[in-house]
């Protein structure tokens, strides 16, 4: 698909799906998820020449590069900054865990709950990871539906129709609200789940870039350093490469996280677990390899007392 298709094929999304915006939040329309990166601001830069009704938000998690808040505080003033209930490292200590790769838990924390009950917009891509392309452009967070608005309007026909099968009304279950052709239908989101729509799903990095330097839009200075992409500072997903820089640029970070396992660790380490996030009940003291053998002996055994750190040598004998 060419890039002139692609920036109307977004347009065109944005223009169909505002009805559903508008029905879940008259006042604001959008709720717009924004980071400071290039795919966020080309998300931004989309939306408004759409023409849609939307407000941006930049949900803080205490570990943003502070050039990042600089950069939309003077570039975006519009987006309204969120700042976090409480920081990710007392979050941390809480749960005694860190986020790790298998357990996000600092997404759900402070990103995947903003903008529920709304119809949100997130700029994903499908060249960003494998992962992401196996993404819809429009999906519910809780995984209920994972296509385009065309599969939405049927998944919300069968809701209604299923809904009407039972012996409370309609009205009674969910919200009536309009869909994108008129029509007035069974809401498709309720309590905390989002509707997400990605109108740059299909953009691959070289068209974002080409899309902000045509327009003349200012890019965050990290971009300029050196930095492919902007996050979380020592996010789990990064590289090694990559958390190494950081830590060199923001030596803060690093400090903060080690205060927080050595709290986790005063507070759990020695009573519950054997090794780091492993309880003791869930392995077996005798088959423990490597460190875990070791912790294991060293909490069940006898020490033995060594003077001056050197074991006695055995005398020979002729």
């Amino acid at each position: 698909m060419a890039f002139q298709k692609k920036i109307l094929h977004s347009v065109e999304l944005l223009h169909k799906a505002e009805r559903l915006a508008m029905a879940y939040d008259r006042e604001n329309g959008y709720f717009l998820a924004f980071s400071g990166g290039k795919d966020s601001q080309c998300l931004y830069h989309i939306a408004k020449m759409a023409g849609v009704k939307f407000q941006a938000h930049m949900n803080l998690t205490s570990v943003d590069p502070p050039e990042v808040i600089r950069f939309v505080r003077s570039q975006y003033p519009d987006v309204m900054l969120v700042k976090p209930k409480d920081s990710i490292y007392n979050i941390a200590v809480k749960r005694k865990i860190l986020p790790t790769m298998r357990v996000r838990w600092c997404c759900a924390e402070y990103k995947e709950t903003a903008g529920a009950g709304k119809v949100t917009l997130i700029g994903i891509r499908h060249a960003e990871s494998s992962r992401r392309a196996k993404r819809n452009e429009v999906e519910i967070n809780s995984r209920k539906f994972s296509g385009d608005l065309v599969g939405l309007d049927k998944y919300r026909k069968e809701k209604a129709a299923k809904a009407s099968r039972r012996k409370k009304s309609v009205e009674d279950e969910a919200v009536t609200i309009v869909n994108a052709k008129g029509e007035r239908t069974l809401g498709c989101i309720n309590g905390k789940e989002s509707l997400l729509i990605s109108p740059i799903i299909e953009w691959t990095e070289e068209e974002v870039w080409t899309f902000l330097n045509t327009l003349g839009i200012a890019h965050c200075e990290l971009y300029d350093q050196g930095f492919r992409r902007i996050g979380c500072i020592l996010c789990p997903m990064s590289q090694p490469r990559q958390k190494y820089r950081e830590i060199e640029r923001w030596p803060h970070v690093k400090r903060n996280w080690i205060k927080a396992i050595k709290a986790i660790r005063r507070g759990v380490f020695k009573r519950e677990y054997i090794w780091w996030n492993i309880k003791r009940d869930l392995i077996p003291c005798r088959n423990v390899r490597g460190m875990l053998r070791t912790a294991a002996k060293r909490s069940t055994a006898p020490t033995k007392t060594v003077r001056k750190g050197f074991l006695k040598a055995p005398r020979l004998t002729a």
